[in-house]
């Protein structure tokens, strides 16, 4: 057995991160193997250096007190404020029960460090391996989101395609209302003597709802002066899959040569971008704003979501952790 079998993890998961990037740059795999990379990484130098060089690992442990402390309190902060603000939905409680999840980890160790470490020693070791890496894997997701959120229009485009999302009313909610001003930037962003863009709206209707979101939409874009004949209404779609392929289905049918562009909420970019290539639609796709306050429990939201839609490949991916930190104890 190598003598760090923990570095060579460390090596062998960052080389399949940059051979992953290069094969498929638009999947997360490659973001999972550099994340399972640093936190091997991390696993031999907390469990092979800290006799060696105290000072680096008390600065290591350090910084990662620090982060963890800082990720955990803003989670907890944003799911209560946005719980006080909405409700109690099932997204804003995940949101505070990651905060929670991650100072209790903190707490775990504080808890062995005033007891002396003892039995505790191999679980916490895996405790923290796991917490590490996944708010390591939420971080770099997160950037994922920021930067694909800020994606910029097709040159040229003609149809821009709506997604639609909750409802306030018979009218579209904050985040809606978002998208729809961000497909009409597009719109008057195009040359004045450019024909204007053909708007397709799509959205059906949810049982909570009285009305399709594809006709809320339709009148919102009505009343701010778009003629009804450039508004398309897709009003069957219920998830985001069928958004994309009853849409695309409508624009192939409006005109030859076109050019769509899709506005959705810039935290949702990623996901849809992934789906379209699932269902077949390769589509260009932009970001409207979302509130800062919701930005942060909506992304954790699209973290879970991308995790199970890849979810055979990423969590076998992520279960490659047990081999650094099972040979790390095992050799400790």
């Amino acid at each position: 057995m190598p003598q760090y079998p923990e570095y060579l993890a460390a090596v062998v998961f960052a080389a399949g991160g940059v051979v992953n990037a290069w094969l498929a740059p638009h999947r997360f795999s490659a973001a999972v193997l550099f994340c399972l990379a640093v936190t091997s990484a991390g696993v031999g130098v907390a469990a092979r250096s800290a006799a060696a060089h105290p000072g680096i690992a008390t600065v290591l442990a350090v910084a990662a007190l620090l982060l963890g402390l800082a990720v955990g309190l803003l989670l907890l902060a944003d799911g209560v404020l946005l719980i006080r603000r909405y409700g109690p939905q099932a997204a804003l409680l995940a949101t505070g029960a990651a905060g929670c999840a991650v100072l209790a980890v903190l707490g775990l160790n504080a808890v062995f460090l005033a007891v002396g470490g003892g039995a505790l020693g191999a679980p916490l070791v895996a405790v923290n391996a796991a917490a590490g890496y996944l708010t390591l894997l939420f971080l770099v997701f997160a950037g994922y989101v920021f930067v694909r959120g800020r994606s910029t229009p097709l040159p040229e485009t003609t149809h821009v395609v709506v997604l639609g999302a909750g409802l306030d009313g018979d009218r579209p909610g904050p985040l809606l209302s978002r998208r729809l001003e961000r497909a009409l930037a597009i719109d008057a962003a195009r040359a004045p003597d450019a024909p204007g863009v053909v708007f397709v709206v799509s959205g059906g209707q949810g049982d909570d709802e009285v009305r399709s979101e594809a006709e809320a939409m339709a009148d919102y874009l009505r009343g701010r002066g778009v003629p009804a004949d450039r508004i398309v209404r897709e009003d069957r779609s219920v998830n985001t899959g069928q958004n994309l392929r009853f849409s695309a289905a409508l624009v192939d049918g409006t005109a030859a040569g076109h050019r769509a562009t899709v506005v959705t909420s810039g935290f949702h970019v990623y996901r849809t971008t992934l789906l379209a290539r699932r269902v077949g639609v390769p589509v260009h796709v932009v970001g409207a704003p979302t509130s800062p306050a919701y930005w942060l429990a909506a992304t954790l939201r699209e973290f879970a979501a991308i995790l199970w839609l890849e979810r055979f490949l990423l969590i076998g991916l992520s279960l490659l952790l047990a081999v650094p930190v099972a040979t790390a104890l095992f050799e400790g």
